[in-house]
């Protein structure tokens, strides 16, 4: 099958497999080599850089052959979906800021110091960034679907 012919959520479910083996494949290496060898860790880095390069390529394939009203709903998903989850992230950076003594939970399986809540905060804002897009892009289907 040509690669013309292949429908874009097609696309998608290649880019869900790969993360899920992106993910799979960071997360059985941290669980196996606690006290990892720089050129280990040097091979990792290149293993999620050329998995993540395909994940582009994955998401490059999706786009050019979504329609335009598809392209439209993901623009104005992601502007206002994600602006508007920003809001409260902003309202919480503040309080956090106000008051450092404040006891902040760490992700699940996470240690605390600067590497665990550096990637909390990471995984609160991309979830959180998620959440508002998922809501707008169900918004904007709606709404043009009337």
């Amino acid at each position: 099958m040509a690669a013309k012919q292949i429908a874009p959520w097609r696309w998608l479910v290649a880019l869900l497999g790969l993360s899920l083996g992106l993910g799979a494949t960071v997360g059985i290496y941290a669980a196996m080599s606690r006290e990892a060898s720089v050129g280990s860790l040097i091979l990792m880095g290149l293993v999620v850089a050329g998995l993540m390069a395909v994940g582009v390529w994955l998401v490059a394939m999706y786009w050019r052959r979504l329609d335009e009203a598809a392209r439209e709903a993901h623009k104005w998903a992601w502007f206002w979906g994600g602006n508007v989850a920003l809001l409260p992230l902003i309202v919480g950076l503040f309080f956090l800021l106000e008051r450092p003594d404040l006891q902040v939970p760490l992700w699940p399986g996470l240690h605390a110091g600067p590497a665990g809540y550096v990637a909390t905060g990471g995984f609160i804002v991309v979830f959180t960034l998620l959440i508002g897009y998922s809501l707008a892009w169900l918004y904007w289907w709606l709404w043009k679907s009337r």
